[in-house]
């Protein structure tokens, strides 16, 4: 039995992380995770599924945007010894980090523990800015392997060098079981709402992050919303010209503190130009099966992206419309199972709504291609699959 260490840099929501956790334990490994040590729920979900957790601080002076790295120089260090001395009390086989933050903080905890790590990127960002690229060319050297979440990050991953052998492609996919569309009441999110069940709904689950503007940014999201909610809305002004009768809702909170006032920010442009009255911003949500199956129309439209909420919306046969960034393209198959627009486009965004919502028997067929696609490639069990045939192969090499 190989003793996994899991680690990421979250400690909210984040139910992927949970996922991967309990499905590698049920799989027989001997898992633990370590966390961030902000407040957050993720702990709570962790201890549900019988996992034994520790949390270190991975995140500091968050407010300070490109002023908070002398932060991370000086105080990074501290958290990797904090997390060697784990894996080493606790006997690590292996740890496999997620995101990069843990992912540096394993690479240096590495030099003063026995544990092969495994450091994984499910999202290309990190690679389109040029602080973080640099440091990442700079230490990727010290895993003994590299997960890319989506072909996108992979092709990333070698053209920056990476040697090529290490890059393994692996999609973070969720259970099947949880977003089964037959299983789930499609009403209960409408009624919370208001919404009566013919009125046509339109919506982005996504997390708010803040516009930042550091080196550790992407040239193409510097000063901007990463996840396109701004973009959404500007759509939603256009799409409700042509259907006013619909309604439009953002699910999700802020990731952090600054990520809370920009989603307020949002709440407050949409009251000055009484859009308030068509557009929902309900905060986090546990049930996003049900959210999502309340939708006629699922949008992913970020300028910077992994996969983003495609895989849950298409498991839950939802006609998704998304843009050509990052992964998207590798679940939202173009003119198969939903349409791609270009980045930052709310006039392309909104046509492909109305597009969506005007012929309904061409989203139906979207949906249904969708989950077809998602089971047979992007879900929990698929996940597990790779993660254990790649864990033989980093864990049982000496």
């Amino acid at each position: 039995m190989l003793r996994v260490a899991q680690i990421a840099s979250v400690g909210n929501h984040s139910p992927w992380f949970a996922d991967i956790c309990g499905e590698m334990a049920r799989r027989g490994y001997d898992v633990f995770a370590i966390i961030d040590s902000g407040s957050g729920t993720l702990g709570a979900r962790l201890t549900s599924l019988g996992i034994r957790h520790y949390k270190v601080p991975m995140h500091f002076a968050e407010t300070l945007d490109r002023a908070r790295l002398p932060f991370y120089l000086f105080r990074l260090p501290i958290s990797a010894l904090k997390v060697a001395r784990i894996l080493r009390r606790e006997k690590a086989d292996l740890a496999q980090s997620h995101i990069f933050i843990a992912n540096l903080v394993t690479r240096i905890a590495r030099l003063f523990t026995r544990a092969r790590n495994i450091s994984s990127a499910a999202g290309p960002r990190h690679l389109e800015a040029p602080l973080t690229r640099f440091v990442e060319r700079l230490t990727w050297q010290l895993d003994s392997a590299i997960v890319a979440g989506c072909d996108y990050t992979a092709a990333l991953y070698r053209e920056a060098g990476a040697p090529a052998g290490r890059v393994e492609r692996i999609y973070y996919g969720p259970p099947a079981e949880r977003f089964d569309p037959s299983k789930v009441d499609e009403m209960s999110f409408r009624r919370d709402l208001g919404i009566a069940p013919d009125v046509p709904l339109v919506g982005l689950v996504a997390h708010f992050y803040p516009p930042m503007r550091g080196p550790q940014a992407p040239p193409v999201t510097r000063g901007v919303d990463l996840k396109g909610h701004d973009h959404f809305l500007a759509a939603a002004r256009i799409v409700a010209k042509r259907f006013p009768e619909a309604r439009f809702v953002l699910v999700g909170s802020g990731s952090n503190a600054q990520g809370e006032a920009y989603r307020q920010s949002l709440i407050d442009a949409c009251r000055a130009d009484g859009f308030d009255s068509r557009v929902f911003l309900p905060g986090h949500r546990n049930d996003i099966a049900e959210v999502l199956a309340s939708f006629d129309v699922a949008v992913q439209c970020p300028l910077t992206e992994t996969l983003g909420g495609t895989i849950e919306a298409l498991l839950m046969e939802r006609p998704t419309v998304a843009t050509r960034v990052g992964g998207m393209p590798e679940s939202v198959r173009h003119e198969e199972t939903g349409p791609l627009v270009p980045p930052a486009d709310p006039a392309a965004l909104a046509a492909a709504v109305e597009r969506l919502l005007a012929n309904r028997e061409e989203a139906a067929r979207f949906g249904r291609a969708g989950r077809a696609l998602m089971l047979e490639r992007f879900t929990l069990a698929r996940t597990g699959d790779d993660l254990a045939a790649l864990y033989e192969l980093v864990g049982r090499v000496s």
